[in-house]
């Protein structure tokens, strides 16, 4: 007597359950190979035994027909990708003009860190573990964008603030072939110490010209104008930082200095340099450590947008 409504109420749960295995599916097939389209998505990139997480936004003009410019953000200590995007406005940037962002995590765990110093230490740990490789998971991020969503090869720009600023200078240097220009927000090049002394005997020099921009808050008390040591770490001081790229540009040694009384911001320009390259300081005299916005006197987030926007890469 119950037998048919029984019936009839496995034959939906069974549907029900072949719906769902089919959009989990689909799910996972489309985290494997994202399919072209607009706006946001997150995707892994696999490096050595670490599966990496990125967060990319791809803007309306992208459609795979045309190149389209990439520009690589790296967060803070302890922050993500995402907290970065909304920090610094730059997905509405890439609408407007065309471009596809890119905003890879730190490593996971207490904090979110990059291993942005030069030189090992053995027994390294957390995120400076000898199988931590910040600079191949860029390395392979730059080439699955360009593989699977058409970025330009002379257009890739990447910029951090804080130890994402150090790791972005340590990108420039070791992918130099990679990036066209690099944008620095309160970071510096460092060098870590073994017994108190330099793990290796300099910084290296880039293999290919990187124009750089450098944007520092003359109130920051955590990353010093003036460098520093620790028993662990050495960090060069901002005209050093902006002297090493001046030298390896081929810039001219003495830059042309502008300044803004009104918004207390004062730029110096080095120009000149080798296939079109330049490197400027820009500092802002009301901020501190923080990311500047427009109350302090400039905007971060466009002043690294119009100089990356001046300074591709010379054609290969």
């Amino acid at each position: 007597m119950y037998y048919e409504p029984i019936r009839g109420v496995m034959i939906r749960m069974i549907a029900v359950r072949c719906a769902l295995a089919a959009v989990l599916c689909s799910l996972t097939a489309n985290a494997a190979t994202p399919s072209l389209g607009q706006g946001d998505r997150e995707i892994t990139v696999r490096v050595g035994t670490q599966t990496r997480t990125c967060l990319i936004h791809l803007p309306p003009a992208h459609g795979g027909a045309r190149l389209l410019p990439l520009l690589i953000t790296l967060h803070a200590s302890g922050q993500t990708g995402d907290a970065m995007a909304k920090m610094t406005g730059f997905n509405a940037m890439a609408d407007k003009h065309g471009w596809i962002t890119a905003f890879p995590d730190g490593v996971i765990g207490k904090k979110r860190a990059w291993n942005s110093l030069f030189g090992k230490v053995p027994g390294g740990q957390g995120v400076t573990a000898d199988d931590v490789d910040h600079v191949a998971f860029i390395r392979s991020l730059i080439d699955t964008l360009r593989n699977s969503y058409h970025t330009d090869p002379n257009r890739v720009f990447v910029c951090g603030h804080s130890s994402g600023a150090y790791m972005a200078y340590r990108v420039a240097i070791d992918l130099a072939d990679r990036i066209a220009a690099a944008g620095v927000v309160n970071g510096l090049l460092g060098i870590r110490l073994l017994d108190g002394k330099p793990c290796i005997p300099d910084i290296p020099m880039p293999v290919a010209p990187v124009s750089l921009i450098h944007i520092c808050g003359a109130k920051d008390n955590l990353v010093k104008f003036g460098g520093g040591q620790t028993p662990k770490v050495i960090v060069k001081s901002v005209p050093d930082c902006i002297q090493y790229f001046v030298k390896a540009n081929g810039c001219a040694a003495a830059g042309k200095e502008t300044k803004d009384a009104e918004h207390g911001v004062v730029r110096t320009l080095y120009s000149g340099g080798k296939a079109g390259t330049e490197v400027e300081l820009v500092i802002v005299e009301n901020c501190n450590h923080n990311w500047p916005f427009p109350p302090t006197g400039l905007s971060a987030s466009q002043a690294l947008w119009e100089f990356f926007s001046k300074h591709p890469k010379a054609a290969r």
